[in-house]
């Protein structure tokens, strides 16, 4: 069976036999990252799946509908600012604007929050990017949440 294949998660190849996908997979020609497409499939899988598998004969191939879809490319910015993350993104600027005395703690738990998630994001689809983001949403969310609750405490000793 013949495979659209993709070693770097944008420019695609093929369609070429598994015989020689495994060869140059075992000859370290291709990483062992490359993801594979069936021809007259839509699923993209890892090389690594297919070559354990390489004895089991394959199914019969379906008629093309067309090209196989090309896999997820990352941000057009080159990962700059990070729209395919918008909650890495949203705690970035929260952070940051969180850092204004007494009305930014409004902005830091959120800051925090979304950069744990934009985090768990990008973690789950590492083409999206924007751990940078998220870390900054999550250390000045943090360092935001801290100095106000120290001016809460130092408000509140005054007072006594």
């Amino acid at each position: 069976m013949d495979y659209y294949y993709t070693a770097d998660g944008t420019n695609v190849q093929g369609p070429s036999p598994l015989e020689e996908l495994t060869t140059r997979l075992a000859q370290g020609v291709l990483p062992v990252t490359t993801q594979v497409c069936a021809v007259g499939s839509q699923a993209w899988q890892p090389i690594s799946s297919l070559t354990t598998a390489a004895s089991i004969p394959p199914p019969p191939p379906s008629v093309p509908t067309g090209p196989p879809p090309i896999p997820q490319t990352g941000d057009a910015t080159g990962g700059l600012i990070p729209y395919k993350n918008p909650h890495a993104l949203i705690g970035y600027y929260l952070g940051i604007v969180g850092l204004i005395p007494f009305i930014g703690i409004l902005l830091a738990i959120p800051a925090f929050v979304l950069g744990i998630i934009g985090l768990k994001k990008r973690k789950q689809n590492p083409v999206i990017k924007g751990a940078i983001h998220a870390w900054v949403g999550i250390i000045l969310g943090g360092i935001s949440i801290a100095y106000h609750a120290l001016i809460a405490v130092a408000l509140l000793a005054a007072k006594h």
